[in-house]
């Protein structure tokens, strides 16, 4: 019996002692794809954001990899590269930037993972974000951005990148107050820049970006249409308009400006229809979509009628949308009012609290005496968009004694009212 136990015994002590002297297997190869295992958010989209509180707050985390010994990690903003590495530790302008993180093996494999990276400004900092739908301009349009301690501007530096190492143009700003400030775009070729704001020292601070057009584009408008009412295109460079195409109808009354192209819209039936327009010259008008410029656009002919077209920021009682009682007459009661809005990017909207930064969409339905239709409410992710309610005598009794239906609070841009 013992000699069978010292067997065993010996027998156990050699295997821990092969064990012990075994190399460690790697099982990563330079032939596996690239996964980026963080960063990662909580809902497990992949998307994400990077709060920064202002801008001498770093960007800093690390990439988790896998074949992390294969793999090299480059970091993009608004499709420029900024940084290759797993670790970053970077400070930017105040604004908002669109962030990819690329992950591409020896091999050339890759894959990507998209956030954002929002940088706020310090309070006494002149300050302009972007509208939800972009800046754009052309040149020698005159441009205004609002903002905050804008009167400290005393330059507008155009530059290729985020950082203004390549310097574009520089104007002087014609107007300018702490809210609000107007200059001259100088001729530049197409494509989008940086806005940076200089103050009397010298120093650059973060605007966002801007898009400038030499041709004639339609930047808004051209969705939808009611037939036999007025049809407004709204743009940069639509001056020489001469056309307006939709499906084989041709149009050629029109009323045409740098900003706007005004017709009355065609008969058609529901549904969806094409449109394109020509310029005096016979050269096309693009269409900014999000699949971006495109000579022939898609529209529809829904059943709803508009009441209201905006687009408008609401900001509570210093910005809201109102549609007077006489307008308001025409919608019966019963029917479905329609509201269409989008979400402001980050960095439009919010508070800080305790030193934490805070942002927050809400939205208020009224009369201009600031009588609710129905409580006012939060916009999340999982609001109804476009937002529906029904038209109640109550509420048009409300709306008649007390002059017009009223859509205020914060974060939103509205842009389109109707009713069906």
């Amino acid at each position: 019996m013992k000699k069978l136990f010292y067997i065993a015994a010996m027998a156990l002590l050699v295997c821990f002692t092969a064990c012990e002297n075994e190399t460690p297997f790697d099982t990563q190869s330079p032939d596996d794809a690239p996964q980026i295992l963080k960063p990662y958010n909580e809902s497990g989209t992949g998307s994400f954001t990077y709060d920064l509180a202002n801008p001498d707050t770093p960007l800093f985390d690390s990439v988790t990899v896998t074949p992390s010994a294969y793999t090299t990690i480059n970091w993009y903003l608004d499709g420029q590269k900024i940084y290759t590495g797993k670790k970053i530790e970077m400070c930017f302008p105040a604004g908002t930037y669109a962030l990819r993180i690329e992950a591409v093996t020896n091999k050339g494999l890759s894959t990507y993972r998209d956030g954002k990276v929002v940088v706020h400004p310090y309070d006494a900092d002149p300050y302009s974000a972007a509208p939800a739908g972009g800046r754009h301009a052309a040149p020698e349009m005159s441009v205004t951005i609002d903002g905050q301690n804008l009167s400290k501007v005393s330059e507008i530096v155009i530059s290729d990148d985020l950082f203004a190492k390549e310097v574009r143009n520089s104007v002087t700003p014609t107007t300018a107050t702490d809210a609000e400030l107007t200059f001259v775009m100088p001729e530049l070729g197409d494509g989008k820049y940086y806005l940076r704001l200089k103050d009397a020292d010298g120093k650059l601070y973060g605007a966002d970006g801007i898009e400038v057009h030499n041709g004639s584009v339609v930047l808004a408008g051209f969705g939808s249409f009611e037939p036999g009412a007025e049809w407004v295109l709204t743009g940069v460079n639509l001056q020489n308009v001469a056309s307006v195409k939709v499906d084989e109808t041709t149009i050629t009354t029109l009323t045409a400006t740098e900003t706007s192209v005004t017709l009355t819209a065609p008969a058609a039936e529901v549904g969806e229809h094409k449109l394109s327009m020509l310029n005096k010259d016979g050269s096309s008008v693009l269409f900014i979509t999000s699949e971006g410029a495109v000579a022939e656009a898609k529209t529809i002919v829904s059943d709803e009628k508009t009441i209201w077209t905006g687009p408008n920021y609401i900001q509570w009682n210093e910005n809201r949308v109102r549609i007077e009682s006489s307008d308001m007459a025409q919608v019966p009661v019963g029917v479905t009012i329609i509201i269409y809005y989008e979400k402001l990017p980050a960095g439009h909207e919010g508070y800080y609290e305790n030193g934490e930064y805070k942002e927050y969409q809400k939205m208020k339905v009224m009369t201009a005496w600031w009588t609710d239709l129905f409580p006012e409410f939060d916009v999340t992710d999982s609001t109804p968009n476009p937002y529906t309610f029904t038209y109640t005598q109550e509420m048009k009794d409300l709306v008649e004694a007390q002059n017009a239906l009223s859509i205020a609070g914060w974060g939103l841009q509205i842009n389109k009212i109707t009713y069906k």
